[in-house]
């Protein structure tokens, strides 16, 4: 199934009462990163996948690999024959693909999905991951909405840990993110602490380590804030704080402060 759906879900973006709260289930979203890739510090991640629903029969899943256009690629249609569905290593096992990008999904009915990405612990003991839920396509920052559509995330800056800072475009249009990073006091941080990021259609990148940016003392409570500045399109955002010596990641939605 090509994307043409996405055309009436992103219209309904542009109706700010329908973002009040969470539904139970939804129809249609993303979970914003998948993989199937070796990472920093000898991580090799993978993602795990389970669908939830009370009543749907199927559900089509695109695989947005990072830093291309994904206008084109082609829906994998599955049936939900029972309450939860569980995909091991989504990238590989469902798309036959390696790689990081993004997961879309539309079902016939509600759905919850939720995935878990994961990478084994250097010594062999176990694994470290993170849980990703699935967000619904409503909960998108759109273009035309200012700061108070933009997305926002809290990081503390350490030597221990990376953060790594992932935008999703979720329309079929261009689009153009302004990344700013602020102090806790909400003065901008110094450094190279604002920049721009375009992304294609469907397109995902993740921005690894996004503190280098800005020089040491910085501070903690750190808040980095991405906004449409293009004129149509819209994005969802994370970041994955990683710890450098076990790769134990931690996993935070961007969130709106506004509407």
């Amino acid at each position: 199934m090509r994307r043409l759906v996405v055309l009436t879900a992103l219209a309904a973006l542009l109706l700010p009462a329908a973002r009040v709260s969470a539904s139970a289930g939804h129809l249609e979203g993303y979970v914003p990163a998948v993989a199937h890739a070796s990472g920093q510090l000898n991580s090799r991640w993978t993602s795990d996948v389970w669908i939830y629903h009370q009543g749907a029969t199927f559900i089509h899943l695109w695989y947005n690999p990072a830093g291309r256009d994904n206008t084109d690629v082609q829906s994998v249609v599955i049936q939900l024959d029972e309450p939860v569905l569980y995909l091991e290593d989504v990238v590989a096992t469902v798309f036959g693909a390696a790689g990081f990008g993004s997961l879309h999904y539309l079902a016939d009915g509600p759905v919850e999905v939720v995935s878990r990405t994961w990478t084994p612990r250097e010594d062999g003991t176990g694994v470290y991951g993170q849980t990703i839920r699935g967000i619904p396509i409503g909960w998108a920052s759109v273009a035309g909405t200012g700061q108070a559509g933009s997305l926002r995330v809290l990081v503390n800056q350490d030597g221990e840990s990376r953060s790594n800072l992932g935008i999703l475009n979720v329309s079929q249009y261009p689009v153009t993110v302004l990344v700013e990073i602020f102090t806790s006091d909400g003065e901008p941080a110094a450094g190279d602490s604002s920049f721009s990021v375009d992304l294609q259609p469907f397109d995902i990148t993740q921005i690894n380590d996004v503190l280098s940016r800005i020089p040491d003392g910085q501070g903690d409570g750190l808040i980095i804030r991405a906004t449409v500045t293009s004129e149509s399109g819209g994005i969802m955002a994370y970041v994955s704080t990683v710890n450098n010596v076990t790769n134990d990641p931690s996993y935070q939605e961007a969130f709106r402060f506004g509407f």
